[in-house]
């Protein structure tokens, strides 16, 4: 697993290319968006406020791999699978591991917000590069449409 989510922050290709086919990934993917929910809301100290955090973080995860699924295929006219667009988006969230540093209302903690968010949409830009066989621009789209998701759920979550 640590492996895994070293090679998901460095945005190594070929990791995420074998998530494509990896169906057992799916738990550990399911396990870092979790853990990504829980680091960036450790601030949060109440049982409901965690549970809430990590409901929240679930649901991010299924409305961005969502949107990038569905720009890629809807709107893009490619083929691909629904649940390896969400093991890739989920080993994706490694991204937000950073977030523990501090509070948002902080210099600090929006620096940490700044580098996590660059950081998902490049790993975004490459699971539409990866999965849906998808070119420099085109993958601009596709990432736009997966941070416009994280950033709906992250006003309403």
């Amino acid at each position: 697993m640590l492996n895994q989510l070293i090679r998901a922050g460095r945005l190594d290709r070929g990791f995420y290319l074998s998530l494509l086919y990896d169906r057992e990934a799916t738990g550990n993917a399911v396990l870092v968006v979790l853990v990504a929910g829980l680091l960036s809301n450790l601030r949060t100290l109440s049982v409901a406020g965690l549970a809430f955090a990590l409901l929240g973080a679930l649901f991010r995860a299924v409305i961005v791999s969502g949107a990038v699924w569905a720009v890629s295929t809807y709107l893009l006219g490619r083929p691909g699978d629904p649940q390896a667009t969400f093991r890739m988006v989920g080993f994706a969230n490694v991204a937000f591991f950073p977030l523990v540093v501090g509070d948002p209302g902080r210099a600090i903690g929006l620096l940490a917000l700044l580098v996590a968010a660059l950081w998902f949409f490049m790993a975004l830009r490459l699971v539409a590069s990866v999965q849906f066989d998808l070119e420099h621009p085109v993958t601009l789209l596709v990432a736009l449409a997966g941070m416009l998701g994280w950033y709906l759920t992250a006003i309403l979550f």
